[in-house]
């Protein structure tokens, strides 16, 4: 009975050891994805855990970030509205470059946008800031003014989270509109 056990030994032995698909599973920048667990100062702003209030007064019609892949939102009472931010808080997978999860953070913001306009937003300012969605919109009927902006720094090439005071982020701000920010006519 011995013989097989041994045998089954030098076997996994000699194999070696067997390695999984490198996937990121945690964090080794300053936020963790997911849920925030304590305020936190990017770009010299200070931004705080949402409250429930400022939760709620989330526009509906859009969706928020993928928790697997961002941290927040966190949030700032601002300019008469809500400002909410993600930071996108996942390492690079293995041969992913910064740029690649740029264009996957401007394609998540550019889906936001889209949610603005399937819900009849239409736009008072859209553009690139550099290459990074900025848009801003409102119902004709709302008094409110949504924008969406890509913000911060390319994710290092080292892999890991963006340790700096200004990270690859998504901004969604809701304000009151003022009489400056009329939907542009449909072409």
């Amino acid at each position: 009975m011995r013989w097989p056990v041994v045998v089954l030994a030098a076997l996994l032995v000699g194999c070696g050891p067997v390695t999984p698909t490198v996937q990121p599973t945690a964090l080794p920048g300053p936020v963790a994805a997911g849920a925030p667990d304590a305020a936190i100062s990017v770009a010299d702003q200070q931004w705080e855990i949402c409250t429930r209030k400022q939760l709620r007064q989330y526009p509906p019609v859009l969706d928020e970030l993928a928790p697997s892949y961002y941290a927040g939102p966190w949030c700032q009472s601002a300019d008469g509205g809500n400002r909410y931010m993600w930071i996108y808080a996942r390492p690079l997978f293995e041969g992913e470059t910064p740029q690649e999860v740029r264009k996957y953070v401007n394609e998540d913001a550019s889906l936001l946008v889209r949610g603005l306009r399937t819900t009849g937003y239409q736009p008072v300012r859209a553009g690139a800031r550099s290459r990074d969605v900025f848009y801003e919109a409102r119902r004709p009927t709302s008094p409110n003014l949504v924008s969406i902006a890509v913000l911060g720094e390319d994710v290092p090439p080292e892999g890991q989270a963006y340790v700096g005071d200004n990270p690859l982020r998504v901004v969604v701000a809701v304000r009151k509109a003022g009489p400056e920010d009329t939907p542009s006519p449909s072409p």
